[in-house]
């Protein structure tokens, strides 16, 4: 094989390498945007009214909040139940819970449920968050 025959080949398999880099990068991008869309992204849910007129929603506590948005009627009182689903070893920031507009900082034990109660407000949004700001939800009140 002639020495230029030995640079084209390696020429093309350079270039073939980058091909397949830049299309696995392409792959990769592709499947995250679908996973983000599709379901990993929580979709807002709706509080349940009660007979008595009390809201109610559960809220998953598990490296974020399942849902991480939760629609609710103005004027009327809403229960949230929040379950922390992690076992004891896992270290994260979910432990503490925090509403600021409420004045609600409590801890969120492991394989248990903590009832917030929020009383009747306006339209409008309030945000929830782990204990060190970097897990957040909202309920927004129609």
């Amino acid at each position: 094989m002639t020495r230029r025959a030995k640079a084209l080949q390696l020429k093309r398999a350079r270039m073939m390498l980058r091909c397949g880099l830049l299309l696995g990068s392409c792959l990769i991008l592709l499947t995250g945007g679908a996973l983000l869309v599709s379901g990993c992204a929580s979709k807002p849910v709706a509080a349940v009214e009660g007979p008595d007129g009390v809201q109610t929603a559960k809220v998953v506590v598990r490296h974020g909040y399942n849902p991480g948005t939760i629609e609710a009627k103005a004027g009327k009182p809403l229960k949230l139940e929040f379950y922390r689903d992690e076992e004891p070893e896992v270290e994260s920031c979910d432990k503490d819970l925090v509403i600021p507009s409420e004045s609600v900082s409590i801890p969120l034990p492991v394989h248990e449920s903590q009832i917030v109660e929020i009383k009747p407000h306006a339209a409008g949004e309030i945000e929830f968050k782990c204990g060190m700001n970097m897990m957040k939800g909202k309920i927004i009140f129609k």
